[in-house]
């Protein structure tokens, strides 16, 4: 259900035919693909086929190379061969419901409480749920979240990830439902990611930073109605600020 730290690649959708989604209907955009589908597997590992066109157009292209090197993950392997196993830690969970995890501290006790009434405010006005995680692999509930937050074809889950030696080079993976793709389809998550999630954005800014800035993103583009890119006012974060300031949300 989840992305997380792993090996990289600019984006990984995965677009399943509607009768293998079984009960998870998720469009997964992130950076990491391989270590997505340690959570994945469990539901889907045995309903994927890679086609012989999809494995060329791979060869062609490093995103696909890396794309279907995850995809091998769902399917039943050979003995020899070692899969992932998806991560389920309830204990990991908090005790009280919130919107927000952060087991990293990657913000401040302020910043999650700001975050998680603006996601609160978000899905009663729009009806998507917008969660935020925040883990180091294997450091994480898991698939205990899918439950814990009643996920469903109207959720986005947003991991922020620095991988388990703080090396990852994009910190922010996304799973979509199938219920927001026409609202913000697979070309804003791309972009989202390679504005807020990378090594450089990070390191000059601060993971908290990142991850207030592409909250706000999605908020704002949830209400607009359609995104394929961050809006400017946010990338400059000029205007970013005087809309968060203003509590419209």
């Amino acid at each position: 259900l989840l992305l997380l730290a792993g090996w990289l690649a600019p984006r990984v959708s995965l677009a399943l035919p509607q009768r293998h989604m079984q009960a998870t209907k998720l469009l997964i955009v992130g950076a990491s693909a391989a270590s997505a589908l340690r959570l994945v597997a469990p539901d889907i590992r045995d309903a994927f086929t890679p086609s012989a066109d999809a494995v060329l157009r791979g060869r062609r292209n490093a995103l696909h190379v890396a794309s279907l090197a995850a995809l091998q993950l769902t399917l039943p392997l050979s003995p020899a061969s070692a899969r992932p196993e998806g991560v389920n830690k309830p204990e990991l969970l908090p005790p009280e419901p919130t919107n927000v995890i952060d087991l990293e501290r990657f913000l401040t006790s302020g910043e999650v409480r700001k975050l998680d009434q603006q996601l609160g405010v978000l899905e009663k006005e729009t009806g998507v749920k917008l969660r935020v995680l925040c883990q180091s692999y294997p450091n994480t509930p898991g698939l205990a979240i899918k439950d814990f937050w009643k996920l469903d074809e109207s959720s986005i889950v947003m991991v922020a990830d620095k991988g388990s030696k703080g090396n990852s080079a994009n910190m922010l993976n996304f799973n979509v439902g199938e219920g927001v793709k026409l609202t913000l389809p697979n070309s804003f998550w791309t972009r989202l990611q390679s504005t807020f999630g990378t090594t450089f954005f990070v390191r000059d800014n601060g993971e908290d930073v990142a991850i207030v800035r592409a909250v706000d993103a999605i908020d704002y583009c949830l209400r607009a109605g359609f995104c394929v890119d961050v809006p400017s006012q946010f990338k400059t974060n000029k205007e970013g600020d005087a809309w968060r300031a203003s509590g419209l949300f």
